[in-house]
């Protein structure tokens, strides 16, 4: 008996890298308290990137992804800012 054929088509681990980046930083902010500080947590590429062992291409990535979804703003010349929901 053949066995099946399927249409399918390699996975792109670049896809796969930046979901993993964009769960794992999900899920460091919504795990941090935002309201320890008198100021809204800035988010450092550098920093992200040699804490993930990472390139910082993935890492600006998951922050466009992540300011899209209203987890961060971005200002420019200033860098990305964890946004403070009301209480």
């Amino acid at each position: 008996m053949p066995a099946a054929v399927l249409d399918l088509e390699p996975i792109e681990t670049s896809d796969v890298l930046k979901s993993r980046i964009y769960l794992r930083l999900k899920e460091a902010i919504c795990s941090v308290n935002i309201y320890a500080q008198a100021e809204e947590p800035r988010l450092d590429e550098r920093q992200l990137s040699e804490a993930l062992g990472i390139s910082r291409t993935p890492i600006r990535e998951a922050l466009v992804r992540l300011e899209q979804e209203g987890f961060i703003r971005t200002v420019p010349r200033r860098g990305a800012f964890i946004v403070r929901k009301t209480r």
